[in-house]
């Protein structure tokens, strides 16, 4: 089964960041059972990478998901200075998309399953 996590929850809240983790978990779990599974990081979620969580447990699911080379990448959209500005702070991660476009989620989910 092919399965694509979208994660749109802010890390700066307690129950975003339990969120996002069990979502991580999820993935990690699923990709080791044999499913080919992909992890996007959207709206808000775009923060998880360079901020601080109220959750201790969500930097080591969110580096398990790296381990595990789950990352399809963030939001270059919603990571853009007109947003949340976070562009610079996220050098190292995939962007999709631009300031001027929100990647088109079907294109995404066919990137994702390829």
């Amino acid at each position: 089964m092919r399965l694509l996590f979208v994660v749109m929850d802010d890390p700066s809240g307690l129950e975003g960041s339990i969120r996002a983790a069990h979502a991580f978990h999820y993935a990690v779990s699923l990709a080791k059972a044999g499913h080919e599974v992909k992890v996007y990081l959207d709206g808000p979620g775009v923060k998880i990478p360079v901020s601080e969580s109220p959750y201790r447990g969500l930097r080591p699911a969110f580096e398990e998901v790296l381990k595990n080379n789950l990352l399809l990448g963030a939001c270059g959209y919603c990571a853009s200075p007109p947003h949340l500005n976070l562009r610079e702070r996220l050098r190292g991660f995939r962007l999709i998309g631009d300031e001027e476009h929100h990647y088109a989620f079907e294109d995404l989910v066919a990137q994702a399953t390829r």
